[in-house]
């Protein structure tokens, strides 16, 4: 089991406990500094595909069960007339998990953020799978971008410190092979032949 998994388990040893804490209601208050994509790289990877490897269901997946959740919150958060219907969401949460699972709890927060600002579209009078799925969708292709330009930043800022740090003499009392090149040893040759 990685650490992560264990420091999840150790914390909360059940579904149930898990859920009392970390429910998609309390996500607001539990992630309420994620604000943007920078935000979710540096939380934990608690994935959905994540809890379902960690919490064994008889019946369901985790990940499947954690996102349905999130979908019904939604759906009651944003009080519209027409909402989705509990079979539909049950097939929804099916479609995105079996597409978005690798998405984080911090995710989760920020989208759910995203969709309340409108920034994917505006549900008029009634919310539609096929608005949710392209939120989805559009959130994925941003992620991934945000994401691959992090890494880039990180990559880079690695470079120039490798470029900052000055080169030095390996240490020839861990590499005693390498003596014969140490600039001291041909020194030291050198004198000796000049030698009267």
């Amino acid at each position: 089991m990685s650490d992560l998994k264990q420091q999840i388990f150790d914390r909360y040893p059940s579904w149930p406990a898990f859920l009392q804490d970390q429910s998609p209601e309390q996500l607001i208050v539990n992630y309420d500094f994620v604000n943007n994509f920078n935000d979710v790289y540096t939380t934990s990877d608690i994935t959905l595909k994540l809890l379902t490897e960690l919490y064994k269901l008889k019946k369901s997946y985790a990940g499947y069960e954690y996102l349905e959740r999130w979908l019904n919150f939604l759906n009651d958060f944003l009080n519209i007339n027409k909402g989705l219907q509990p079979g539909v969401i049950k097939q929804l949460s099916y479609i995105l998990y079996a597409k978005y699972s690798h998405f984080r709890l911090s995710d989760m927060k920020l989208l759910f953020n995203y969709i309340l600002d409108s920034r994917y579209g505006t549900f008029y009078g009634s919310i539609d799978t096929q608005r949710i799925s392209s939120s989805f969708f559009g959130y994925n292709n941003e992620r991934k971008e945000a994401f691959t330009k992090i890494e880039k930043e990180i990559e880079e800022r690695q470079k120039q410190s490798g470029r900052d740090t000055p080169s030095q003499l390996p240490d020839y009392n861990k590499h005693p092979s390498l003596m014969r090149y140490s600039p001291i040893e041909k020194i030291r040759e050198l004198a000796k032949s000049k030698t009267i």
